[in-house]
């Protein structure tokens, strides 16, 4: 009898768990924002047919699952605000979801340091005030072969005292000054994953002019990942405490589309108001740096396709500096990708790049100074989105480079209020010059009035020019009155990376 009895309530848990299909995806919980001032598809799963009516701000929506067990409805645009209730029902569940609000959305993607938690971060403690209208929707990490409809995980986290520590650092800065600025409701999606490259955030199509990568993407299969992973298990076991044995592959967060499918792709249907960028490291390496530029390209316009908008902004934090400093001045592969992302601002419309060499440590690849590059990616999102014209927001950028004689002048754009050395030096330092058989020397460098002059007692006939171009610049004092420091530049196309980095 305990033997049949067990079998009916086994029976009944089945039954009643294969009815119970209402579902929602894992953005669409209690505490969400939702991006204002444009519709929204509110959407789940449900046995096909069924009527799903979804009851709103006073007004109910009607939707049928189709064949694919979806079911959507479309509610109007919203201004800012809220709370709202959001009610979702089949003819046998019930779900609502609360504390919902109507603001501006960023997803927020990169490596580790974006994924550099406020528990870390140098300013921590400084933070005294709650922010409830600040919201993180953490995606938990979790890559997939194919694309996602939802993600694995996730969580929408308030800007509490009490849950900070949890916040991404550069979206949880890049939101406050947002959102005091503009006194709406800040969400931030994090979905970064560290020591990832590039290649593992963009899709099958954005990766076609790229051979290596997209000789890998032909390879994924179940039956592919499975036997890398089994091999893979048998090298770390052979070489105990080697993290990446000869022979290691990273099927995940460093292989092409991993992430994307997994960590990207579901948001795709869901209306954002920008992507906050903060990745490099993991391309920062000989002769890959070189693609770099082509690759965030091609991944800027792909997401713009796949959200519907070829004006989507992005704000990219370029790379802090890192690695030891050296005598000579060297390019590096880590210079390359800074000069990549720069550029990538400069080419496409509505992308904005945030200096940070200049806050970085050569020991340490996650500086724990945040709060400057969260502010420095938010002041080019308030002239862009919010209409704060008028104000300088990036540092010097090189114009013209003139030589007369043996000395280089140098005419720049973004000078403000005027070119400064900020410790107040007589002298600007990190520039180097070349003559005709490519080697660099450090260089003398000074201002005058708008202009920089710069010159080498050891090259009497320099033919370029260089500032900052190199993993970790001896002394970074070249700004604008407005506190912006300079973006690095070179005069030359050499590709004289060294291949230590």
């Amino acid at each position: 009898m305990r033997i049949k009895s067990l079998t009916s309530i086994i029976f009944i848990l089945v039954v009643t768990l294969c009815q119970a299909q209402l579902k929602l995806p894992q953005y669409l919980g209690d505490h969400a924002i939702l991006q204002r001032d444009q519709p929204v598809v509110l959407w789940g799963w449900c046995n096909p047919g069924k009527q799903v009516s979804v009851s709103f701000n006073s007004k109910n929506y009607e939707g049928t699952t189709g064949p694919d067990s979806i079911w959507q409805v479309r509610i109007p645009a919203q201004h800012a605000g809220g709370p709202y209730k959001i009610s979702i029902e089949s003819d046998t569940e019930k779900m609502i979801i609360n504390d919902i609000y109507f603001g501006d959305l960023f997803f927020c993607s990169g490596q580790s340091n974006m994924q550099f938690l406020m528990g870390s971060e140098a300013h921590r403690f400084a933070e005294k005030m709650d922010y409830p209208l600040i919201r993180s929707l953490h995606v938990t990490r979790k890559t997939a072969i194919v694309p996602q409809k939802d993600t694995y995980k996730a969580e929408w986290i308030l800007a509490t005292k009490e849950n900070l520590n949890r916040h991404s650092a550069v979206a949880y800065y890049f939101a406050k000054e947002i959102h005091e600025s503009e006194k709406i409701p800040v969400g931030i999606i994090h979905a970064s994953w560290g020591a990832s490259t590039i290649e593992t955030f963009m899709g099958p199509h954005a990766l076609e002019d790229f051979p290596e990568a997209k000789s890998q993407v032909d390879k994924i299969t179940p039956e592919f990942v499975e036997r890398v992973k089994r091999t893979n298990d048998s090298l770390l076991k052979a070489n105990p405490g080697v993290a990446n044995p000869k022979g290691f592959v990273n099927i995940e967060n460093r292989y092409p589309t991993m992430v994307y499918n997994g960590m990207v792709v579901p948001f795709f249907s869901y209306p954002v108001k920008g992507v906050v960028w903060y990745q490099g490291e993991g391309n920062a390496f000989v002769p890959i740096c070189y693609d770099y530029e082509a690759m965030l390209t091609g991944m800027i316009n792909s997401w713009r396709a796949s959200w519907g908008n070829e004006h989507l902004p992005f704000f990219i934090a370029q790379l802090a500096s890192y690695g030891k400093v050296i005598e000579k001045p060297e390019s590096s592969a880590w210079a390359v990708v800074q000069e990549a992302q720069f550029a990538v601002s400069r080419k496409l419309e509505n992308v904005r790049t945030a200096i940070t060499n200049d806050i970085g440590d050569p020991k340490d690849i996650h500086p724990r100074n945040k709060r400057d590059v969260g502010k420095r990616l938010a002041v080019q999102a308030l002239e862009l989105i919010y209409d704060h014209t008028g104000q300088v927001t990036q540092g010097p950028v090189l114009e013209k480079a003139t030589l007369k004689g043996s000395v280089f002048e140098l005419s720049f754009e973004n000078v403000g209020s005027g070119l400064v050395a900020k410790d107040n030096s007589k002298e600007l330092y990190s520039f180097a010059v070349a003559g005709e058989d490519n080697q660099f020397y450090r260089a003398k460098a000074e201002i005058k009035g708008d202009k920089v002059i710069v010159y080498s007692e050891e090259v009497p006939k320099p033919v370029y020019v260089r500032y900052a171009f190199e993993s970790s610049p001896e002394r970074i004092n070249f700004y604008n009155k407005e506190g912006f420091p300079a973006v690095p530049f070179r005069t030359d196309r050499l590709k004289d990376a060294m291949k230590r980095n």
